[in-house]
This record gives structure tokens, C-alpha cells and sequence, in this order.
């Protein structure tokens, strides 16, 4: 039996995904985020307007959408991601900003930190904080 493989966007970041081997297990992740793959967010039956969110009527409620599951109907949709229109939060982000005396950028978007950085920005924190410069 040949394996299949397929290309798809990972749901969360929309970095895309090349020969992802058929089918792939439930531990699968994007390579950028490590978002879960093998979730109702990435699936062809996924259905925001529906109130179990599944066009599948014969699949099991699946309250974290964006964990990965067991579902057996789970069908990889090779285009998942969908861009978040994010204009009313980066306006409150940046009114906070000011509110707060800093530099916020209303056209600014926001970056994703490695956890490296966050490491080091924690660790940075805590020697300022016990003095430690």
C-alpha cells in the first residue's frame, strides 16, 4: 500500500505544511507554532455556524477545538487558516499604550516571541528585581 501524503496550512499561523504523510497522527504539529494538526480547527468538517461547530453529525462533541482529539472522521482541510481581522484589538492594545505611557503603533502587528526570548526577558525581570544587574 503507497502512502499518501499531502500539502496544508497549519489553522493557526498559516505557515504551510509539505508532504504531510496520510494519515497523520494525532500528535502531528506545525513546524512553526506547534499548533496541534490533528484538530476540529483543521478539519473539512469544521462549521463556526453550526453549535456543535461539526458538519459531521456522527462525530462526538469536542469542547477544545484547537487541542488535538481522536475524532475518527477527522478530514485534514488543506486550507484551514483563516486571518483574523484584528483592527478594533490593536486599536484598544495601542489606547492602552498611551494610558499606560508606552510606545504603542496602531498599525503595529504583533510578533510572536520564542520562548528563548520570553526566558530571557523573565530572567532579565528577575535580576532587576533583586538587583542582580
Amino acid at each position: 500500500m503507497a502512502c499518501r501524503s499531502m500539502d496544508m496550512q497549519c489553522w493557526k499561523c498559516g505557515t504551510q505544511i509539505k508532504n504531510l504523510l496520510l494519515p497523520f497522527s494525532r500528535y502531528e504539529e506545525c513546524s512553526t507554532c506547534k499548533a496541534d494538526l490533528h484538530v476540529c480547527l483543521a478539519c473539512r468538517h469544521d462549521d463556526a455556524a453550526l453549535s456543535s461547530g461539526c458538519r459531521e453529525d456522527r462525530a462526538e462533541f469536542v469542547l477544545d477545538r484547537d487541542k488535538a482529539n481522536f475524532c475518527d472522521y477527522f478530514k485534514p482541510n488543506p486550507r484551514p487558516y483563516r486571518e483574523q481581522e484584528n483592527q478594533e484589538a490593536r486599536r484598544a492594545r495601542s489606547k492602552l499604550a498611551e494610558l499606560f505611557g508606552e510606545a504603542g503603533h496602531e498599525d503595529e502587528v504583533p510578533r510572536q516571541k520564542s520562548a528563548q526570548s520570553e526566558a530571557d526577558e523573565a530572567l532579565a525581570q528577575l535580576k532587576r528585581l533583586f538587583g542582580d544587574d
